[in-house]
């Protein structure tokens, strides 16, 4: 039996590691008491498992946690368990009960929503519309723990457009980007090519940026929800 929940990651803990954010669930998931599934081997450690990883700073409405669980227990006593061992800052938003050979979250999430507000002071709409109708756009994306090298990426191959609103000198932007096994973008490296390759003056130090959905894609292309499905 596996146990899967949307949960959050609110402004209060926004500066958290992704590391210690899944420290913190692991704690929670020990307090609650939960009828757990562990490894095997000299270091037995709990099964659980978190869709995606969301950069520091970064606040969301939709991560997702993924939980085996040794015998089945009712999802609704596993919910309570949880929401009182869980700690400022996380809470959650829905819970569902999937099969063991489900694959797994970080197997099939391949798409989240973002949205951003950031102060922009000057214009902005030509330029945002100028990204938005280019066919192709390059950035050089840096290499984990690859000592300042780089790889060039085509950027539409994740985030199509942006939806834009721009008033009293604030800038809001909605967009979609696409996570592959290969890979993805983040929130943060799109406004910097805003900025730096479109001329959109942004302050990105200032940026207040939100997941708020992550999910499949189906063959059609169509969201497929991690959860009630």
């Amino acid at each position: 039996m596996k146990l899967r929940m949307q949960i959050t990651k609110e402004a209060g803990i926004r500066f958290v590691s992704h590391l210690e954010y899944t420290r913190t669930i692991e704690r929670a998931i020990r307090r609650a008491k939960l009828p757990v599934a562990y490894s095997e081997g000299f270091n037995p450690h709990i099964k659980f498992s978190l869709a995606s990883a969301l950069g520091v700073g970064i606040t969301s409405q939709a991560e997702f946690v993924e939980i085996e669980l040794a015998k089945e227990i009712d999802i609704t006593v596993a919910v309570e368990k949880l929401t009182e061992a869980l700690p400022m800052g996380i809470h959650i938003k829905a819970a569902d009960v999937v099969g063991s050979k489900t694959p797994k979250l970080m197997a099939i999430a391949s798409g989240a929503d973002y949205y951003v507000r950031i102060p922009c002071f000057g214009d902005c709409l030509e330029q945002l519309q100028r990204f938005n109708s280019a066919e192709s756009v390059l950035f050089q994306k840096p290499i984990p723990k690859g000592r300042g090298k780089t790889k060039e990426i085509q950027v539409k191959d994740f985030i199509k457009k942006v939806e834009y609103d721009y008033s009293n000198k604030e800038l809001e932007l909605r967009f979609a980007c696409k996570i592959t096994t290969t890979g993805s973008m983040k929130a943060t490296e799109l406004l910097k090519i805003l900025r730096d390759q479109f001329s959109v003056p942004l302050i990105l130090e200032q940026a207040d940026i939100q997941r708020t959905d992550l999910y499949a894609v189906n063959d059609k292309g169509r969201k497929k929800m991690l959860i009630g499905n």
